[in-house]
């Protein structure tokens, strides 16, 4: 059955596009967040767990080719199952096109967690869950902190203004939660549309962007009771 939720929750990924679309879009994307699918009709899950061990494990290759062998060899119950198993071997394709670019060296990546906390802003949630987080020491020795986040979509791609919403969201989650890490560095919040090959960094300037997202969550919750 699927889920109603009473209250204004978007994910970040879904907020980044709700920024730069059309109203039609705007209006879909509440709707569509108002009413999420149940969680087995998810079509990413698997390829970014997969990722993620990958980034965790060293950055070795074969953990991503392990990944599409055990995708090829599932045995799927429904033809969703099936697709959902050719899209995950498929992105895990494209990321790894995109491993050379990602710029981990000296980096220490970790984990985020099945339950990471949320950010609240003008009466809205949004749930960031970034796949890792990523620490490196600057050129003093000093720690700094980052994060990185997978979007998967065949269909809408991210364009650079909202590539850097979600990076400016993801530097925001790490001012507010991981602080204890050291301070968050924009240039290590990295954001990865997979199907489109496009990386994006969070710009310096957050200020106005910031701005833009209060506006948007503004919105979201005053049109949330009519979707």
């Amino acid at each position: 059955m699927t889920e109603t939720r009473e209250l204004p929750r978007v994910s970040v990924n879904k907020l980044g596009e709700y920024l730069v679309a059309t109203p039609a879009r705007r209006k879909r994307i509440i709707h569509d967040q108002k009413h999420p699918p149940d969680a087995q009709y998810l079509r990413y899950p698997e390829a970014s767990q997969a990722i993620t061990d990958f980034l965790c494990r060293g950055l070795d290759l074969n953990v991503l080719r392990e990944s599409q062998r055990r995708f090829a060899c599932a045995v799927p119950q429904t033809e969703f199952e099936a697709q959902r198993m050719q899209l995950c071997s498929e992105a895990l394709e494209r990321f790894a096109d995109l491993v050379p670019w990602l710029d981990l060296d000296d980096a220490i990546i970790s984990a985020v967690g099945a339950e990471p906390p949320v950010l609240e802003m003008a009466g809205v949630t949004i749930s960031v869950r970034p796949e890792v987080v990523v620490q490196r020491l600057d050129k003093h020795g000093n720690p700094r902190v980052g994060l990185m986040k997978l979007y998967f979509s065949k269909t809408h791609p991210l364009d650079e203004r909202s590539g850097q919403y979600i990076g400016t969201l993801l530097q925001r989650f790490a001012e507010q939660h991981l602080c204890r890490l050291g301070p968050a560095d924009h240039r290590l919040m990295t954001v990865v549309d997979v199907f489109a090959g496009s990386l994006f960094v969070a710009p310096r300037a957050h200020i106005r962007r910031l701005g833009d997202v209060v506006l948007a969550c503004e919105e979201i919750a005053e049109r949330w009771a009519v979707h």
